[in-house]
């Protein structure tokens, strides 16, 4: 029997039978429990949404969660409104579930795909809004922002690279890197 036409999102087609919307996630060693939806959450889930041109973005109206994103809660689950979006029309997946349109309550089915935690980070990065730890916030920082002052206030009275990183603790390519610059810029 041929899936159903999704009357909901004139995108894809979700799976029906019986009236649950039931999509396993497959490919995992360890699998997830499936997402069921009746016709009546599904129903319920789309009420939620402000639904307007079809490239527009669709806006979650009720609750959110961390982020911004939709919160629905689907029998004892609290589900991200984006994924459950996803679920209904293109079948549910292990991946995550992207915005092509950085917009964290859009439920718009055309402005959804299925990544991996390296795309969705790529994603922001190139989108701008992670920005990469420096100084002391990154996590392989061996050095505090008095002590590259200090080391360059010893290197400036003729202390050798060598005995500034004994002094420290560190290699001394760490210290000729925060000397020449290619290091600890914003110090």
């Amino acid at each position: 029997m041929n899936n159903p036409v999704c009357r909901q999102c004139p995108v894809s087609r979700h799976k029906g039978a019986a009236g649950l919307l039931t999509i396993v996630r497959s490919g995992m060693t360890r699998r997830p429990k499936p997402i069921v939806l009746t016709k009546a959450d599904v129903s319920r889930f789309w009420s939620k949404v402000a639904r307007v041109g079809l490239n527009d973005c669709w806006v979650w109206t009720c609750g959110c969660g961390s982020g911004g994103y939709g919160a629905f809660r689907a029998g004892v689950r609290m589900l991200r409104a984006n994924r459950v979006a996803y679920v209904i029309c293109k079948g549910d997946t292990e991946l995550q579930v992207l915005h092509t349109c950085n917009n964290p309550p859009c439920c718009n089915p055309a402005h959804l795909y299925a990544g991996t935690d390296k795309d969705n980070m790529r994603q922001c990065s190139r989108d701008g809004r992670v920005k990469p730890p420096i100084g002391e916030k990154h996590h392989f920082a061996k050095l505090t922002v008095q002590m590259v002052r200090k080391a360059r206030r010893l290197y400036a009275i003729r202390w050798f690279q060598r005995e500034i990183a004994e002094l420290f603790g560190c290699s001394s390519k760490t210290i000729s890197k925060l000397l020449t610059g290619k290091s600890w810029r914003s110090v």
